[in-house]
């Protein structure tokens, strides 16, 4: 009885509001971390990198092999960023929040500068984030990117 009283009042309609704030808060804290993972790597921040993913993350890059875990991600990008600087705006496209895991497509632009010699680079990239919610925070669990496919040669040889 009480239920068909409730029935059209607005609680229905207020639950899915509820449900739609709560997937737009979740949508804007998954892509702070994708603009945090962006800043720390223009900052070559090792730490703060790694800070952004889970501790048991993979990172797939072109031609290299999937690096897993915090200890293979410290040694990529400390490598990476002992030979490179790398400056990129991330657009994500899309995305997408089923509980706690998160799906980001996105884009970056930017520029790769080789430190041995200065040069500079542009590229562009695409990228798929896989992101879980660990405790209350959001974390990168799964990383791809690769070359947009207009660009060819050159461009980005690590992270």
């Amino acid at each position: 009885m009480i239920s068909s009283d409730l029935e059209g009042t607005g609680l229905e309609s207020g639950a899915a509001g509820w449900a739609a704030s709560a997937a737009i808060d979740d949508a804007a804290a998954v892509r702070a971390v994708i603009e945090a993972y962006g800043d720390r790597l223009a900052a070559a921040d090792v730490a703060g990198v790694v800070s952004q993913f889970t501790g048991n993350a993979a990172a797939m890059q072109p031609e290299l092999e999937t690096v897993v875990g915090s200890q293979q991600l410290t040694a990529t990008y400390d490598a990476a960023f002992e030979n490179m600087r790398l400056d990129f705006t991330f657009r994500p496209d899309d995305i997408t929040v089923q509980g706690d895991l998160a799906v980001v497509r996105a884009t970056s632009q930017g520029t790769i500068t080789i430190r041995a010699t200065g040069e500079t680079q542009p590229a562009r990239l695409r990228q798929l984030f896989v992101l879980e919610r660990v405790r209350a925070d959001w974390k990168i669990a799964q990383y791809m990117y690769q070359q947009m496919p207009e660009q060819s040669g050159g461009g980005c040889s690590g992270i």
